[in-house]
């Protein structure tokens, strides 16, 4: 006979109603926990459409403007949710029908993306831009357009661009130049040109 019998029983009782009241506790903080998921799914869900609207916008304007016609737009693909779906960047240069711009020459494909970049920054402008060679692959004719579409962008937003680049064209379009020269073998020394001072300069004279 056990005579613990009753005082073990109450024990496992009370044990038992401690661990019912954690795993209620659980419960109703799985739940909360999945509410907050939920509401922050829905909230990121309805942001990311509106951010994407706004991108796309800019982007189907930027497009035409730096080709000189021609549309193109971004697509939500592989899922209906806008949190797990792929971006498809669907172009049609001037004379060209539409397609993804993985089928579209080196040159399209880079002023493409230039009009991409640019849509993401006008979505969200920043003081500051550093730009690393973009220019490279277009042709003098693009260089323009990708010029003067920085001008427009600084005069709209304030933002202040740092251009990299050994492009002669783009480099004659900035206000200021900075360069990097060797005055003695080992020492290198920073130069700059205030561009726009020395055309006034020129004027004046």
């Amino acid at each position: 006979m056990n005579l613990r019998a009753d005082i073990e029983l109450a024990e496992q009782s009370t044990a038992l109603d401690a661990t019912r009241a954690e795993m209620a506790e659980l419960e109703t903080a799985i739940a909360k926990l999945r509410g907050s998921i939920g509401a922050l799914n829905r909230e990121g869900r309805q942001r990311l459409l509106e951010a994407f609207a706004a991108v796309n916008g800019h982007f189907t304007a930027l497009f035409t403007r730096l080709f000189g016609g021609g549309t193109a737009h971004l697509s939500l693909i592989d899922s209906d949710d806008p949190l797990s779906a792929g971006l498809e960047i669907m172009a049609s240069p001037p004379g060209k029908k539409l397609q993804a711009l993985s089928l579209l020459s080196g040159g399209e494909q880079a002023l493409t993306a230039c009009a991409l970049i640019f849509a993401v920054f006008l979505t969200n402008p920043t003081p500051v831009c550093v730009l690393d060679e973009v220019d490279a692959p277009l042709d003098d004719a693009n260089v323009d357009r990708y010029c003067d579409l920085l001008h427009d962008i600084a005069e709209r937003t304030g933002t202040r661009f740092l251009i990299v680049t050994h492009n002669a064209v783009t480099m004659s379009r900035m206000d200021r130049l900075y360069g990097v020269t060797m005055a003695e073998r080992g020492v290198s020394q920073l130069v700059s040109v205030n561009l726009r001072r020395a055309e006034m300069l020129l004027a004046a004279e």
